[in-house]
């Protein structure tokens, strides 16, 4: 990492996601807790993101060359307001749901979730389509999943490396799609 100071790590820093996200507050400071840099965001557009699509919210407006030569091996929290750090570590990740990949893809299908997906995207202008899993949620809640099946089903998204619901089109539909469902066990009468 470079020689920067803390305070122009923070101007630098604001004034790349600060073009984006109107009113995000920064500190940057070393924590004692991991004993190492930190850049801790704090921003209510974060309010509706899992943990991973607000970390690519935030570092894919920071130039590559900027990031590599001043932010490795730093630590970054992106929090709501109010939100601690706490409660913020004990958020599930896309890591932790691998047992259950199965079980959402098969949920997808009996919602019949990416044709309605596609439905919707349809009818957004190409100009005005959200880089982000916005429409899958909103069609996912218009299925009357319970809050946390759509965590996990945007998890399962993130897990496959995709973070834009035209994404979930292309690179998750035939994954899901494809998986074999599972088979029922048939049981055989003795003797037989």
């Amino acid at each position: 990492m470079s020689k920067k100071t803390h305070g122009q790590l923070q101007k630098d820093l604001l004034g790349y996601v600060g073009k984006l996200c109107d009113g995000i507050e920064l500190e940057v400071g070393v924590n004692p807790r991991w004993d190492r840099l930190c850049f801790t965001f704090r921003w209510k557009g974060f309010d509706d993101l899992l943990l991973e699509e607000r970390f690519r919210k935030v570092a894919r407006m920071i130039p590559g060359d900027y990031f590599e030569k001043h932010c490795q091996g730093a630590v970054w929290l992106e929090l709501t307001p109010g939100e601690s750090i706490d409660e913020y570590l004990k958020q599930p990740r896309s890591e932790d749901i691998d047992a259950a990949i199965p079980k959402i893809w098969k949920q997808l299908g009996e919602i019949e979730f990416f044709s309605r997906l596609e439905d919707e995207m349809v009818r957004i202008p190409p100009a005005e389509c959200p880089d982000d899993l916005s429409v899958s949620k909103r069609v996912l809640r218009a299925s009357n999943l319970k809050e946390g099946d759509v965590r996990e089903c945007c998890l399962a998204f993130i897990r496959q490396n995709v973070y834009t619901d035209w994404e979930v089109l292309k690179a998750v539909r035939p994954i899901a799609e494809s998986t074999p469902k599972p088979t029922r066990k048939v049981r055989s009468k003795k003797g037989k």
